[in-house]
């Protein structure tokens, strides 16, 4: 699985659109903490009157509302998605994979760990791409360096894993419809949907598959320390489930 790794790794280093991926992430960061804006989806109920209130933002308050816009990254990281399992499958090269010597199951993990590892690199380099951006605009830290780091190692490592979460869910949806334009058209629609009916249906236990809401309360310290496991144990356990499927479905697919 290792060398499954490092081959993945040397073909998305020589991959365009991977940079394309990083270019856009960048940007993105960078308007959000120059122009003073909050965008993407908000799925938050963190209050946002408090940094439209303030006149001169600090880095934190750069790293506060990069989070509350950090909903906009699942889409961007789509890119991801494609680059590291979509196109194999749409050029259906993952046989040639498959036939190496590397097992079904380590094939499905091998792309799990890939995908996480790329969104947490690239969610880290959105965060500094905030800290930069304030810096180059001297403002002040707003709080401790160690503090305002450690905020975003955390937060970086909260959003993988929740984007990471609905990524395997498209794996499965892509093993099942053989099709890259569905799995990636459930990850737009995916996060949309359960907002949606959280929103208007009376179904308390959605809210543990709001997976894009959660990373941000998380983030955001708005889920008490003594919930906050039931979140991330069930998101594990959908992780886990989606794999064995994943592996299931590739183990009966035609080679």
């Amino acid at each position: 699985m290792l060398n499954q790794l490092r081959a993945d790794f040397y073909r998305l280093s020589h991959t365009m659109g991977i940079y394309l991926t990083l270019l856009v992430t960048i940007i993105y960061s960078a308007i959000i903490t120059g122009k003073e804006l909050i965008g993407g989806i908000i799925v938050s109920d963190y209050s946002m009157k408090e940094l439209n209130s303030i006149k001169v933002w600090s880095l934190k308050d750069g790293i506060n509302a990069s989070t509350l816009s950090s909903s906009l990254l699942v889409y961007i990281f789509i890119g991801i998605f494609v680059m590291t399992i979509g196109y194999e499958f749409s050029q259906k090269t993952y046989k040639n994979t498959l036939v190496s010597g590397i097992t079904r199951t380590q094939f499905i993990v091998s792309k799990y760990l890939i995908m996480l590892i790329n969104i947490f690199a690239f969610s880290l380099i959105y965060f500094f791409t905030s800290i930069v951006t304030g810096m180059t605009l001297s403002r002040s830290v707003g709080t401790s360096w160690s503090s305002l780091l450690t905020m975003i190692f955390k937060t970086s490592l909260v959003i993988a894993f929740f984007i990471s979460v609905i990524f395997e869910l498209a794996i499965l949806v892509l093993l099942l419809t053989s099709s890259i334009v569905t799995g990636s058209v459930f990850i737009v629609a995916f996060p949309i949907l359960v907002a949606t009916l959280h929103n208007i249906a009376d179904w308390s236990w959605l809210k543990y598959f709001d997976f894009f809401s959660v990373a941000l309360k998380i983030s955001l310290k708005l889920i008490p320390n003594n919930q906050l496991w039931n979140y991330i144990s069930i998101s594990l356990v959908v992780v886990l489930i989606t794999m064995v499927l994943s592996v299931v479905v590739i183990r009966n697919k035609e080679m």
